[in-house]
């Protein structure tokens, strides 16, 4: 496997290591010290990096890896949040009972914030596009509530020797989601892009502050191998989406973890209950299966589900999207 490492800076140096190592090891082409055309041999796409404002820089990826990379961000004493955004096209498989196939899901939990003192290794699967956008942020430039009280307790935990520490995962909001699916057809060799790249940061930036500006702390500290047990048990609930919510003293059981612990810890990770999780994200699979035109009636949806009703069904859909399933339903054609 191909290996690679860096360092986030908030001046341009890590980009430059980094590109060195894909020039003279690989291939790569680095045209006007912003954009890296990636080697045919390794990967289609590129990266693409400029610095926005003193304090603020920003990196985008759009690749689909040939061959298996390791690449792993080492921690450094530079004073700098990363606020990530995937909008990678993977996709989870969900079996459905009653058709002879597997419907294409993806749950949205692509936004991260993390502090640069955390390590971390990205694997992406080959073949699999890869489409994402990384926020370098200088901490003086967060002055508002979340932030500052975030980075009290994460000074206390630097005290305790805690190394192993997450900050936060959220889902994309829907304005932040409308500019990353814009972006995501431009091309990065546009003559503008850099111009559009900009603007696009500081909109993404803004949006950022604004929601999380007037809400309690979201800074949460989970050792990795606890968040590697949480996300397995979000994974499994996903792959079962068409089934029952399995139970807290099952998921608890896979995480290692008791039910308390699990429960709290999932809560910090995702924002949400697994119950709720379970629900919202089958509300929103459900979605899918009623525009998908597969079906012959919304019984045979809800049914698909495991829904017990379909008036249970469709309350917790009103509830959900704030319409009812009918207005969203495509009779199948055949």
């Amino acid at each position: 496997m191909i290996e690679l490492s860096h360092t986030y800076t908030l001046t341009a140096d890590w980009q430059k290591k980094l590109t060195k190592q894909l020039v003279e090891q690989f291939g790569a082409e680095l045209i006007d010290d912003k954009l890296l055309l990636m080697p045919k041999s390794l990967a289609d796409g590129s990266f693409y990096y400029t610095e926005v404002v003193p304090g603020l820089s920003v990196v985008i990826w759009d690749l689909r890896f040939k061959k298996p990379i390791k690449i792993r961000r080492y921690k450094s004493d530079e004073d700098l949040y990363l606020i990530h955004y995937n909008f990678t096209d993977g996709m989870n498989l969900v079996d459905c009972k009653e058709r002879d196939k597997k419907i294409e899901y993806k749950a949205d939990f692509a936004l991260g914030v993390f502090d640069n003192v955390i390590d971390k290794t990205f694997q992406p699967v080959v073949g699999e596009r890869v489409f994402a956008m990384r926020l370098l942020v200088s901490k003086e430039l967060f002055n508002f509530s979340v932030i500052n009280r975030a980075k009290k307790e994460f000074d206390k935990r630097k005290a305790k020797k805690n190394k192993n520490s997450v900050f936060f995962y959220d889902t994309i909001d829907s304005e932040s989601m409308l500019i990353m699916h814009a972006i995501k057809n431009k091309s990065f060799q546009d003559p503008a892009f850099d111009v559009y790249l900009r603007g696009v940061t500081l909109r993404l930036l803004g949006i950022f502050i604004d929601r999380y500006s007037n809400q309690t702390p979201k800074l949460h500290y989970v050792p990795e191998r606890e968040i590697e047990f949480l996300n397995l048990t979000k994974e499994y609930l996903l792959d079962n989406l068409s089934g029952n919510f399995p139970g807290i003293i099952l998921l608890a059981k896979m995480a290692n973890m008791s039910v308390s612990k699990y429960t709290t810890l999932f809560k910090k990770m995702f924002m949400s209950t697994p119950n709720n999780f379970f629900m919202r994200e089958k509300l929103v699979l459900a979605n899918k299966l009623l525009k998908s035109g597969d079906y012959d009636s919304l019984i045979h949806v809800s049914k698909e589900l495991t829904f017990c009703t379909l008036s249970y069904f469709s309350s917790k859909y009103l509830q959900q999207f704030g319409r009812k399933p009918s207005d969203d339903f495509v009779k199948t054609s055949l």
